[in-house]
């Protein structure tokens, strides 16, 4: 069963604001990673900034929402651009199944400082 014309605007539309929030806080994070040498020397800041550079293309992709659907299709709202859109739209958004594996990576570089106090050295030969 299609959507109510007021839902289909809702599921359109909240997406613009959501991922421009989220790529707002990962252009922070690559901001501040990136302005101090220190970290960006850091196993850690490394992997937080590749999984924020990955959130940041994917929310971009995701803000879109419908826009790169193309014109003419059935039960949504606002969709205006063309097959070639959308397939990159959609190849942009799979990219994005590599930000929770930077969160698995993240976890484990937790679990080796923490629970095995490896070291920073350490950390750069596991790399």
């Amino acid at each position: 069963m299609p959507y109510s014309e007021i839902q289909q605007k809702h599921l359109s539309i909240w997406p613009h604001f959501t991922g421009a929030l989220s790529m707002l806080g990962s252009g922070l994070i690559i901001y501040q990673i990136l302005s101090c040498p220190r970290k960006r020397k850091l196993a850690y800041h490394r992997l937080l900034l590749a999984m924020s550079i990955n959130d940041f293309i994917t929310s971009f992709w995701y803000s879109l929402s419908t826009w790169p659907i193309p014109a003419g299709t059935p039960n949504l709202y606002g969709p205006s651009g063309s097959q070639a859109f959308c397939a990159a739209q959609g190849f942009f958004v799979q990219l994005g199944i590599a930000t929770p594996l930077f969160n698995a990576a993240l976890a484990f570089h937790y679990l080796f400082t923490i629970r095995y106090r490896w070291k920073e050295q350490q950390m750069k030969r596991a790399q």
